[in-house]
């Protein structure tokens, strides 16, 4: 399940707001879970990423999205430290030090495994809301 830059770009951007879910299929692919990942209410809950059901153990699905965010991270982390990287003018054009809150963290990946182990589902945009 590959991705387009765009779409890492997209998820790497925008951390506050993501949405993950892991769903599980009763019928022809009976006990199998798929994983989702769409940007959150203020682009209506665009996919970005969606697979058919493919894993047998909830585990195996969680492990499939930490998987590709951490591919993202480390992939997009490289792209602004490299500085003949064709995405550096957009993403860091001034060459300043980044906002850790505006990019998909290790500790924001953590967070959102942990909420999916709990819950088959996550929201990056009420995890990152302060709290009154």
């Amino acid at each position: 399940m590959g991705i387009s830059i765009i779409t890492a770009v997209e998820i790497f951007t925008n951390p506050g707001d993501l949405e993950f879910n892991i769903g599980f299929t009763i019928g022809k692919e009976s006990g199998k879970f798929s994983i989702s990942i769409f940007r959150g209410p203020s682009h209506n809950f665009k996919p970005l990423i969606t697979s058919p059901p493919f894993a047998e153990k909830l585990e195996d699905a969680v492990e499939a999205i930490k998987e590709r965010l951490e591919a993202i991270q480390q992939y997009m982390t490289k792209e602004l430290e490299d500085p003949a990287s064709h995405l550096l003018p957009y993403l860091n054009p001034d060459g300043g030090k980044i906002d850790q809150s505006k990019i998909l963290s290790p500790d924001l990946i953590n967070r959102i495994v942990n909420e999916l182990h709990k819950h088959r589902t996550a929201s990056t945009c009420t995890m990152l809301t302060p709290k009154s």
